[in-house]
């Protein structure tokens, strides 16, 4: 298992100047800005970019036909890029938060802290994002598939952009039912996020082992 997830790490090795180009510019802007809110996420999202990567080198590699001669499952195969994702969403979001904090420090900021839970939120919702998406990108590849991380990634956004200006408009209005529910779910969010988290990985992991298990390469 380890040994797929060091593939995958020396593939994307290429990646790092890429990061500290992103590291230098953000940190710059974030600095003469004294304003580190448009950073928060960013990382976080640069990290599980190179999940989609990974599948795309192995894709163009024909790497699934040759892991499957060797003595590992093909569950271990989709296990490995759970894995993988799981820990670039890690890595970014622990990087976002405390260089957020490091710069809200050199700024003087009076909330030093406030970045760390947006960060960690960023990375919830990217990893109920990869929930949905990679059953597909395990039945489709990757490059079929990009038409569904369009619609997945765009639809939400896009969703919640016409509902705020509906909002506003006046034209809708929200049942005091849904926004009893909505406050309760935020009140009690550090409780239900894991909950939703590891029950959609569930769910997914499980979709896309019994995708691959039946796959032929």
């Amino acid at each position: 298992m380890s040994g797929l997830i060091w593939k995958d790490l020396i593939n994307l090795k290429r990646y790092a100047k890429t990061f500290g180009i992103f590291i230098l510019v953000y940190g710059f802007l974030a600095f003469t800005q004294k304003d580190t809110g448009f950073i928060t996420g960013v990382f976080t999202i640069f990290s599980a970019i190179l999940t989609m990567s990974s599948y795309s080198f192995d894709e163009m590699s024909k790497w699934d036909a040759y892991a499957l001669t060797m003595p590992i499952t093909r569950k271990d195969i989709v296990r490995g890029k759970y894995l993988l994702m799981l820990l670039f969403v890690l890595f970014g979001s622990t990087f976002s938060a405390v260089f957020g904090t490091l710069i809200n420090i050199a700024i003087g900021s009076e909330n030093v802290f406030g970045g760390m839970e947006a960060s960690f939120i960023g990375a919830a919702i990217v990893i109920l994002f990869y929930s949905i998406i990679l059953p597909f990108i395990t039945k489709q590849g990757i490059e079929k598939a990009r038409i569904i991380l369009f619609i997945v990634y765009i639809v939400p956004f896009a969703a919640g952009y016409f509902l705020k200006t509906a909002l506003k408009a006046g034209s809708i209005e929200i049942p005091d039912q849904l926004l009893q529910i909505s406050e309760t779910a935020i009140q009690y969010r550090h409780l239900l996020i894991p909950i939703v988290l590891i029950t959609s990985l569930s769910i997914s992991y499980f979709i896309s082992s019994q995708i691959y298990c039946k796959k032929e390469f």
